[in-house]
Order: structure tokens, then C-alpha cells, then sequence
């Protein structure tokens, strides 16, 4: 077994960090990329001080053109990249005739063709290099639950899950596996305007076990996927969700 090196994007907060605190705890070598680099950089000292190693690397997912170039610098300083999290991802709470095509660019761009256009950077490397990488996209459970005020994220999200299948479909050839987390509502700094609402409140009251879920409740989701031997899950959307979307 060589050399395990995650990629993680959006990891200057919420789920993103989580995953490269998890992946770092459990042997991975992480690239911890976002656009924050104060975030970051505080992130991978943490991770240091643990025991883990990470690297900060100041990445704009809307900025396509840099991708080689930034898989390069990380690459460079860690190793070849083996994983990717596409992770980074923003949300526009506004309802349909209210959003204006360019907060509709705005989503798509970061949440949408971002991950497309990293997922095909990194898996072309991969094909060359006859490299079995993993894949993880973060879907969400707005893909296939309806919910107020979340129609551009939810519409991108539902996107993500269908290209995870068909990156899985296409590439499963290469012995490269795409899979995705979907997960339901998550305490994170993305909704931290909203926590604390009436709405929220009133919303969790109706959730089946009436809590929110953490960002450590995708920990053994994550490593699962991302492990080297597993070879054989590929195109999955997984929710966790809690059952709030059953």
C-alpha cells in the first residue's frame, strides 16, 4: 500500500474541516484547500500538533483555469493526490422569483461546475498514472427533499448526485470509484445564520430525533470511502440524514 494523500476542498470550515481532521487522524496525508489561508493554515498546525501532517493551499474553486497548477504545487510538496473530497460548496437562501441569474451563477459555479471540472482534472492524472483513486462528492439531502427557500443549492446538489453516478459509470473501467454523501442538516458555519431561528426550532421539532447532526457524524462515512481496499462501492449516493428525509 503506497502513500494515501486527500485532497479536500471547502476545508476552511464546517464539513470540510472535519474531513481533513478525520482523514489526517487516520493516516492520510491532506491537502486542506480553500480560499481562507488563515483558516487553514491555523487547521493544519492543529493537525500537526496531533500527530497528522496537512498542508494549507489557497484554492477559488470558481477559478478553473488554476486547477493543474494548483494540483501541481500540492502534489510537489505531499506526494500524488489518491483522494478527493469535492466539498466546498455555498448556499443562496432565496425562493424561486427572487433569485437573480448571477446568485444563480454564483451557486452553480462553486457548487456545481467547480467539482465537475476538479473531479476530471484529477481523475485524468489518475488514468495515466493507472491509479485506483477515490472519489467523494458532498451531495445533500435538498438533492431529492424539497425545502423551502433552497431552490438553486438544492437543484445543484441533485446535480452532483447524478454526475457521481455517471463519473462512476464512466470511469469504473480505470479502477477509479466515485461515490457521495448526502447529508441531511448538519450544525455547520454554512447555516449558522439560521441555527437559532424560530423556523429551525420549529423545523428540528419535527425531525425524527429532533436534534441536528454534527460534522463528526460523517466520520466513519468518510474513511469508508475513502479507504484504499474498498473497491467494490462505486455510483452510490449515501444519505445521512438521520431519517429526516424518509
Amino acid at each position: 500500500m503506497g502513500k494515501e494523500i486527500a485532497f479536500v476542498t471547502g476545508a476552511s470550515s464546517g464539513l470540510g474541516m472535519q474531513f481533513c481532521k478525520t482523514l489526517a487522524a487516520n493516516g492520510f496525508s491532506v491537502v486542506a484547500a480553500a480560499r481562507r489561508v488563515d483558516k487553514l493554515e491555523a487547521l493544519c498546525e492543529s493537525i500537526s500538533k496531533d500527530g497528522g501532517t496537512a498542508i494549507p493551499l489557497e484554492l477559488d474553486v470558481t477559478n478553473i483555469s488554476s486547477y493543474a497548477d494548483k494540483l501541481n504545487e500540492a502534489e510537489e510538496k505531499l506526494g500524488e493526490i489518491t483522494c478527493l473530497v469535492n466539498n466546498a460548496g455555498v448556499s443562496d437562501e432565496k425562493y424561486c422569483l427572487k433569485v437573480t441569474p448571477d446568485e444563480y451563477d454564483h451557486v452553480m459555479d462553486v457548487n456545481l461546475k467547480g467539482p465537475f471540472f476538479l473531479a476530471t482534472e484529477v481523475a485524468k492524472r489518475w488514468v495515466d498514472r493507472k491509479c485506483q483513486g477515490r472519489m467523494v462528492n458532498i451531495s445533500s439531502l435538498s438533492a431529492k427533499r424539497a425545502m423551502n427557500g433552497l431552490v438553486t443549492y438544492g437543484m445543484s446538489k441533485a446535480a452532483i448526485s447524478r454526475m457521481t453516478e455517471l463519473m462512476a459509470f464512466e470511469w469504473a473501467k480505470f479502477g477509479i470509484n466515485v461515490n457521495a454523501i448526502a447529508p441531511g442538516i448538519i450544525a455547520t458555519e454554512i447555516n449558522a445564520d439560521s441555527i437559532d431561528t424560530p423556523g429551525m426550532k420549529m423545523m428540528v421539532q419535527f425531525m425524527p430525533r429532533k436534534r441536528l447532526g454534527m460534522p463528526s457524524d460523517l466520520d466513519d462515512t468518510i474513511l469508508y470511502l475513502t479507504k484504499p481496499g474498498q473497491r467494490f462501492l462505486t455510483g452510490q449516493v449515501i444519505y445521512l440524514d438521520d431519517a429526516q428525509g424518509l
